[in-house]
């Protein structure tokens, strides 16, 4: 199952985070789409490509084009974002009840209200999820390889512009794919064995990256058996735990969390169910409100 960290196929449960999200007020880490396709108005194919002119003709040949020059050829329209949406339903509608299709049609004329600075981000994020085959919008699943693009679309709906890192490649300054005997991660350079079953890395920042290994939740993958397994594995700092985003695959099931501890400090991350093993992806931010996060948590893979 290797997921690029990239990769951003997680559950619109959050929706983004889960798929609600990305419109001119969705809900965060959730794409937005509509009921109905936007039905743009299109020009009639037997309109006159030439307006009338106004003004007294020009003496001839003054404003003529050489004769072996042919006239520039008109290019099409962008397709409105609504309709790219629309698609993106689409590709996924084999695998969707007819109310699930419905519900992932429902918000996509939102996408026509973002901010026209925001147009190549959000056609981005649309075409990447409908290009993933293992998308399943009407389960609220956002791409794992999408997830950073569609996060994009809601800094550029709040900022009005797009986000640096939504048009930077590579990975953040200073961090590296850090490759153990079953699994690589994306973080930030350093990191090592931390006892049996754990790596960890500390940023310059004070944030403590940590990859652990679990025993897998016994029973049916859902919600209810990660929050029961998540309440083993975090202890004091479980009650306020907070799952989203369960992405579902033939040989994987991850699924997000965030918890505060009773003393303020902050932990976020990602469970990754493959068999019998849970890896258990956690950043401890301390009291910081937020950190980098997203090259951690979605570039996770298994060899």
């Amino acid at each position: 199952m290797s997921q690029p960290w990239s990769k951003p196929n997680l559950a619109l449960s959050v929706v983004i985070a889960a798929f609600a999200a990305a419109c001119a007020t969705p809900p965060a880490d959730s794409p937005s789409p509509a009921e109905e396709p936007a039905s743009g108005d299109s020009e009639s194919d037997d309109a006159s490509t030439e307006p009338e002119s106004t003004s007294a003709a020009s003496p001839a040949g003054e404003d003529d084009p050489p004769a072996d020059e042919a006239p520039a050829e008109a290019q099409p329209p962008a397709e409105p974002l609504s309709q790219l949406c629309n698609k993106m339903c689409d590709a996924v509608a084999p695998k969707c009840t007819a109310m699930q299709l419905k519900g992932c049609r429902s918000t996509c004329d939102n996408y026509d209200a973002h901010p026209a600075a925001c147009d190549g981000v959000v056609r981005g994020a649309l075409e990447c999820a409908r290009a993933d085959k293992d998308f399943l919008f009407c389960a609220n699943v956002v791409p794992d390889s999408c997830a950073k693009q569609f996060k994009a679309i809601n800094t550029c709906a709040e900022t009005g512009k797009p986000p640096e890192s939504a048009t930077a490649s590579g990975m953040p300054a200073g961090w590296e794919r850090y490759k153990g005997d079953d699994f690589s991660v994306v973080v930030p350079a350093g990191m090592k064995p931390a006892g049996q079953g754990k790596w960890s890395v500390k940023a310059p920042d004070g944030v403590v990256y940590e990859v652990a290994l679990h025993p897998a939740p016994e029973g049916k993958l859902n919600n209810r058996t990660f929050l029961l397994a998540g309440n083993k594995i975090f202890g004091a700092c479980a009650p306020k735990l907070k799952l989203h985003a369960i992405v579902e695959k033939p040989d994987h099931t991850s699924i997000q969390y965030k918890t505060t501890c009773p003393d303020g400090n902050q932990q976020l991350g990602r469970m990754h169910v493959v068999g019998s093993t849970m890896y258990v992806l956690t950043a401890y931010l301390g009291t910081k409100t937020s950190a980098e996060t997203d090259a951690f948590v979605y570039s996770f893979e298994t060899n």
